[in-house]
């Protein structure tokens, strides 16, 4: 019997947690810094600007039940080269991320255990979170699924406590720590829009363990839209609270840690800083869970050798495809740092965007049944086009550069292994 438990909860949880990460805990004092009390804006705008986006990826999602996600997408609509162009560079992008996320647990722990300071004790930590968290995958997705859950909830928590009690401050000052609302003009609002764009990505990886969910019709398109939602929501209450709660929020390093001190004490403090080391944790987490489905879809589809595809015959999880990520994300933790993740991370994460959306203008021309239609015909998908290239434009070409190396380096090794194959073919016949 096929093996189908992830339910619509599962898949929410996926997405929140990939979306909150550790940026909601670093971010408000470098966009205060930008704007000042308009920061707020800086996440409602970019989260309208993503929203044509995911209602794309909501409509995809709908009409598909197998795992792959932005790559199947672009596999279908545009031909073998064009899927497996995305998928690369969304398991690039798991990798990375993964790896970056997790050399930097040790920092948030250290001021609980100090001995993890040391360089050596960073990537030990490192290294032993990429290997727990892809131990706990090789059970199944189930297993994968209840740690993402349940660590999406006890990172949400310290992030509630914070807004609940920052907001009443504004309501009794009369909102005086929001004005002037924009001291240093707009001019910083795009750089501030690319920041934040960082921090909402996420919502994408909801439909890359479809084959896994019990009814990816309905519930992947539901995931996808109530993660982002939430997610807006949480980050521009997270941020006034921040700015009402701290009055040099522009000049913070740890800018929630500093709330959780301004209102709560040296208790507040610190479950701040532990409510960031969950959130890294649970960040992880997802990428464990949702990276080598990336492999998999690649080994379906026949880009990559088949055994990236194969389940487990106890379990159902993908056992190479799992062992690779964990191998490859251990590497590159030890080369790569936050802060270069995140150019990187939106320049990449741009070509999974606009294939998704140009993948749905490509389905309705073929007239392919969906049972999530975004309204609007084909503007949400040229809006959401439009939305991504504005966005992706405020980096660098350093990043691009990057971006064309890393998917000239997996098309050389699709080539590899598709030679292989044929080779071991002709050598069996």
């Amino acid at each position: 019997m096929e093996r189908r438990p992830l339910t619509r909860l599962d898949l929410t949880a996926i997405g929140v947690n990939a979306i909150v990460g550790s940026s909601i805990f670093l971010f408000p004092g470098k966009l205060a810094a930008l704007l000042g009390p308009a920061s707020i804006v800086a996440f409602a705008l970019t989260a309208a600007a993503l929203a044509p986006v995911a209602l794309c990826f909501a409509e995809a999602s709908s009409t598909r039940d197998r795992a792959g996600g932005p790559s199947l997408y672009a596999q279908e609509a545009f031909g073998p080269q064009a899927g497996f162009a995305i998928g690369w560079l969304c398991w690039v992008t798991e990798i990375v991320s993964w790896a970056a996320v997790a050399g930097g647990l040790a920092v948030y722990a250290s001021p609980f255990w100090p001995s993890l300071s040391s360089p050596a004790a960073v990537k030990t930590t490192a290294a032993a979170a990429i290997a727990v968290l892809a131990g706990i995958n090789l059970f199944g997705a189930k297993p994968g699924a209840r740690v993402s859950t349940t660590l999406t909830a006890a990172k949400l928590l310290p992030l509630l406590a914070l807004a609940l009690a920052g907001l009443p401050l504004l309501f009794r000052s009369s909102f005086a720590p929001l004005r002037p609302f924009a001291p240093h003009g707009w001019g910083a609002l795009p750089r501030a829009c690319f920041l934040a764009y960082f921090a909402f990505q996420g919502f994408e990886v909801v439909p890359v363990p479809a084959g896994e969910a019990r009814e990816p019709g309905r519930d992947a398109p539901f995931a996808v839209l109530v993660s982002l939602a939430l997610a807006a929501g949480l980050y521009g209450l997270v941020q006034a609270a921040a700015l009402a709660a701290v009055p040099g929020l522009a000049g913070s390093e740890r800018p929630l840690a500093d709330a959780g001190l301004a209102l709560f004490g040296p208790l507040g403090e610190r479950l701040v800083a532990a409510g960031a080391l969950i959130s890294m944790i649970g960040f992880t987490a997802g990428c464990a869970l949702g990276g080598p489905r990336y492999l998999v879809a690649l080994g379906e589809e026949g880009h990559l050798p088949p055994v990236f595809a194969r389940g487990s015959a106890r379990t159902g999880a993908p056992v190479a495809a799992i062992l690779t990520t964990a191998a490859a994300a251990l590497a590159a933790s030890l080369l790569l740092d936050f802060d270069r993740l995140i150019d990187f991370g939106n320049v990449v994460i741009g070509a999974q965007y606009l294939a998704t959306c140009a993948a749905v203008l490509a389905d309705r021309k073929r007239g392919r049944p969906s049972a999530f239609r975004a309204p609007g015909g084909a503007l949400i998908p040229l809006a959401g086009m439009a939305a991504t290239v504005w966005l992706g434009a405020q980096g660098g070409w350093g990043q691009l550069a990057a971006a064309a190396a890393c998917l000239a380096a997996g098309l050389a090794i699709r080539a590899g292994a598709r030679g292989l194959d044929k080779r071991n073919q002709v050598g069996y016949n």
